[in-house]
């Protein structure tokens, strides 16, 4: 059996959004690169072209007074060495090389943009799958099977490595191995301690126990969290009972007061396990 057999559908997700992110800035990098080199090699010709035209003379716009016409023509230096015509025509090529290198370089940014813009489509897309994939795992697992461990913290993080391929990756592709997952206990946050931080590829993974939660709870320790500028990857808020206000109606708009720069879920501990109230 392959590695990939090994992943959880989640897991081969976010593998492939980062695949995706590291081809995109590969692209982007080459797109660059040849907007460079091109530019720089057509410059040069232009440069030295013009050095030579220098050496033997001007290219300068006459007017013809009969009809009014400007036409380019070539004055020399001193004896010519090559007909004036061909020297116009040289010069001509010369303006039709700039306007195609500005050509040129108006495809590429556009090539530029439409990556950028297609990269960050493909994997928005791929993030909202993802998302409905932890969405489902989080239910399944929280809601129909008895956490593992021997203390609440090894109970939360063992249902959570079944949810999160952030927390899996941290325990290896096989968890017979006897592996746990490295975290820290009672850690200071501003003025809030935490109960876990796990660090993760992608962030903090942080979780908090409380007793009774209502909502100015919840927002006191959101912002607290907010303000630290930590790197955060997801909060776990972890109660034994909410208040009516975060089990009504309403709970939608008021964890959108929050205005969180991170995803925030709200759980019940129950005796014989979890039950979901919120997952963003």
């Amino acid at each position: 059996m392959s590695e990939n057999d090994k992943l959880s559908l989640a897991e081969r997700l976010d593998i492939a959004i980062e695949n995706l992110s590291v081809w995109h800035r590969v692209t982007l990098v080459m797109v660059i690169i040849g907007l460079l080199s091109l530019s720089v090699i057509i410059s040069m010709s232009q440069y030295y072209f013009q050095q030579e035209i220098n050496k033997h003379g001007r290219i300068a716009e006459i007017r013809d007074e009969k009809t009014g016409d400007v036409e380019l023509s070539f004055i020399p230096n001193s004896e010519q060495v090559f007909s004036g015509e061909s020297i116009v025509a040289l010069y001509s090529t010369q303006i039709w090389l700039m306007a195609s290198n500005g050509l040129v370089i108006g495809l590429l940014s556009f090539l530029f943009l439409w990556i950028t813009y297609r990269g960050q489509s493909y994997k928005k897309e791929l993030k909202t799958i993802e998302n409905q994939l932890i969405r489902q795992s989080y239910l399944v697992n929280f809601e129909t099977s008895i956490p593992e461990g021997a203390t609440k913290v090894e109970k939360i993080l063992n249902h959570s490595s079944l949810v999160f391929p952030e927390l899996r990756s941290l325990l290896g592709r096989d968890k017979s191995e006897g592996r746990k997952l490295p975290y820290k206990t009672n850690q200071t946050i501003e003025n809030e301690t935490v109960d876990i931080v796990v660090a993760t590829k992608k962030g903090d993974f942080i979780v908090k126990f409380f007793d009774d939660v209502s909502f100015k709870t919840i927002d006191q320790f959101a912002q607290t969290l907010s303000k630290s500028n930590k790197r955060i990857f997801r909060v776990l808020c972890v109660a034994k009972n909410y208040d009516d206000d975060l089990q009504s109606n309403q709970l939608s708009l008021l964890m959108q007061k929050l205005g969180l720069k991170y995803n925030m879920d709200l759980i019940f501990e129950e005796d014989q396990g979890y039950s979901m109230l919120w997952i963003n």
